[in-house]
């Protein structure tokens, strides 16, 4: 009996494979591939903050390539950048657009969601097949642009927020949300006190979903931060652009030492003549890199709960 009794004790205490306690050599790999990974990022990031950072003879040491360890800190090139001109009214223009469109898109797909997250609603299935339709074929980009147009949205800051402002996927999470974390009796209980489907909404739902709103509020805002494709294709004669698409443009027309690209170059940089070119580019780089970093250390705590949540739950 106590050879069974041992037996019995030794699989209780065998654990999976995947719970195992990881070998010296494992914990290693894992340490270099962390190490490595950190690097990757954190490296150019401080070459572009340090190069921002740097006079004009420190890189004229460096032979006028990014350096790593300015010796000389100056500001000028951030406050000529912040001076008011192109690069200033393009980050105005930018956050504006991110602003708009974020609030935009969160109205939509909160509606969207909650609406198709209550059972007998009207045309249920058929609009969350339609929506589900546009997961699998992806309109190309001749339709939409040709919709764009058709619609009188070319050089115009809506044909940047429209085309994009609402995500089948992130519906997709939130509605599985609204279905699996919010608990039906707290629904049941609003209708019982005579609340309606938005107050229910505005009161219920949406406070207990905190997490999920945040999350996805960051997956639109990075979207309209980050926008150049849609600004390049539906907006080449607007007068003042994203952030991302003015510094591809600066970066590519200093390359060219004359002719129209030299021209825009200077019409990029005109009024910011004491700091050094290279130092100019990157300090624009991390005015772009900023707002998501800050952003992110405030929403990093709801991106497990509430991706999981959605997502895996049900």
């Amino acid at each position: 009996m106590s050879a069974v009794t041992a037996t019995r004790s030794r699989r209780r205490d065998r654990r999976p494979v995947w719970d195992e306690e990881p070998s010296f050599l494992g914990k290693s790999a894992k340490s270099m591939f962390l190490i490595c990974y950190g690097a990757a990022i954190i490296v150019p990031l401080w070459a572009v903050l340090a190069t921002s950072l740097a006079t004009e003879e420190a890189l004229a040491r460096s032979g006028g390539d990014m350096i790593f360890f300015p010796t000389d800190v100056s500001f000028q090139a951030y406050r000529e950048v912040l001076s008011g001109g192109a690069v200033t009214r393009s980050l105005l223009f930018t956050l504006m657009l991110t602003a708009v469109g974020t609030a935009i898109s969160l109205v939509l797909t909160v509606g969207a969601a909650y609406g198709l997250s209550r059972p007998g609603s009207l045309w249920h299935r058929k609009f969350l097949t339609a929506i589900l339709i546009t997961l699998l074929f992806a309109p190309g980009m001749y339709p939409s642009y040709l919709v764009v147009q058709d619609l009188g949205l070319l050089n115009n800051m809506w044909s940047l927020i429209l085309p994009v402002c609402f995500s089948a996927w992130n519906l997709i999470v939130l509605r599985t949300f609204f279905m699996t974390s919010v608990p039906s009796e707290l629904i049941d209980a609003a209708k019982i006190d005579g609340a309606g489907e938005f107050r229910t909404m505005f009161k219920v739902v949406l406070p207990m979903s905190k997490a999920i709103l945040a999350v996805i509020g960051l997956f639109y805002a990075v979207g309209y931060w980050n926008t150049y494709f849609l600004s390049v294709l539906y907006t080449p004669g607007l007068e003042t652009k994203p952030i991302q698409v003015l510094i591809q443009q600066w970066l590519i027309a200093s390359t060219q030492p004359a002719g129209q690209d030299a021209a825009a170059a200077a019409a990029i940089s005109s009024g910011m003549e004491n700091a050094p070119a290279t130092s100019l580019k990157m300090a624009a780089v991390v005015c772009t890199i900023i707002p998501i970093v800050i952003m992110y250390p405030f929403i990093q705590k709801h991106f497990t709960k509430a991706v999981i949540t959605g997502a895996v739950k049900g």
